[in-house]
């Protein structure tokens, strides 16, 4: 099987030290290719575009020094995990090391450099990143899958309750024309189909499966924005496993005009830009 060439950021604003390490890693063409950057700013703007295998920085730089860089990349969506091997000459002592990794640096590589230490540390932080893929991917597979289940269960719970409602309100309109002693039965049976409405609340049983696929769900939502109502926080639940706003109309009788002014509700609630859809929103978050 082919090896998969991967790309590697370099960020040094020395071109004596940009140089030495692009000549190695093209010495290795059939397993890296290089990109540079002079300085972190520059790097920083590359990075919105193309996401590479692994970063190699210079701690010291104008503009936008190596951690700094480093913080940067461990905020935005597409960079979080990408590793990142600081280059260092002079901060090479456990405290500059330990800020760092404390940065989110996943390891260094001093001056001069090392081809035999460079091809070592960088091969290692490449393997562990693409393990790390592998498994994120598999996991989201397996997400998904769960939210495919509880969007189905969700809305055969939904459509059941409905199909009874809709019993009821004929077993009403019958009634209105039945002489006293049948009344007394239909009301009767009608009261058993409420009860067993109540029994089979769709929200308590989705809630119940939805904690299992996702725990941290509601507790992060609630600690993050304290003015969520208990509505707010059901609407966003059905977006996180991939609900439609016409699924949410059908399952809460409201209608998707209503779905789309509460979503922008919570929206205002919780402080996001008005162009994001409330989906966009909660796909983001980090539970």
């Amino acid at each position: 099987m082919k090896n998969k060439v991967s790309e590697i950021l370099l960020v040094d604003d020395n071109q004596q030290s940009l140089r030495t390490l692009l000549n190695f890693l093209q010495k290795k063409s059939k397993l890296y290719q290089p990109l540079t950057a002079p300085n972190g700013k520059i790097a920083s703007q590359i990075l919105q575009k193309v996401t590479p295998d692994l970063v190699i920085t210079d701690w010291d730089m104008p503009l936008m020094d190596g951690l700094s860089l480093i913080r940067h990349l461990r905020k935005q969506p597409n960079t979080r995990s990408v590793p990142v091997i600081i280059v260092t000459g002079i901060n090479t002592t456990p405290e500059n090391l330990q800020e760092a990794f404390d940065a989110g640096a996943n390891d260094y590589i001093t001056k001069p450099f090392n081809s035999v230490e460079l091809y070592a540390r960088a091969q290692s932080a490449i393997e562990m990143y693409q393990a790390l893929r592998t498994i994120q991917a598999q996991s989201q597979m397996i997400e998904d899958q769960k939210n495919r289940e509880l969007s189905t269960k969700t809305m055969v719970i939904a459509q059941k309750n409905q199909l009874l409602e809709d019993i009821r309100k004929d077993i009403q309109e019958v009634t209105r024309e039945v002489n006293d002693g049948l009344k007394s039965d239909l009301l009767r049976i009608e009261r058993k189909i409420k009860n067993n409405q109540n029994l089979n609340n769709e929200w308590d049983t989705f809630k119940l499966h939805f904690e299992q696929v996702h725990p941290r769900f509601f507790d992060v939502l609630q600690r993050s924005f304290k003015n969520l109502s208990q509505i707010d926080l059901r609407h966003c639940a059905y977006i996180k496993i991939g609900l439609s706003n016409k699924e949410i109309s059908r399952i809460l009788s409201i209608s998707s005009e209503s779905v789309v002014k509460q979503h922008y509700r919570i929206k205002k609630k919780m402080g996001f830009a008005t162009h994001k859809t409330l989906g966009e929103v909660v796909q983001a978050l980090q539970f």
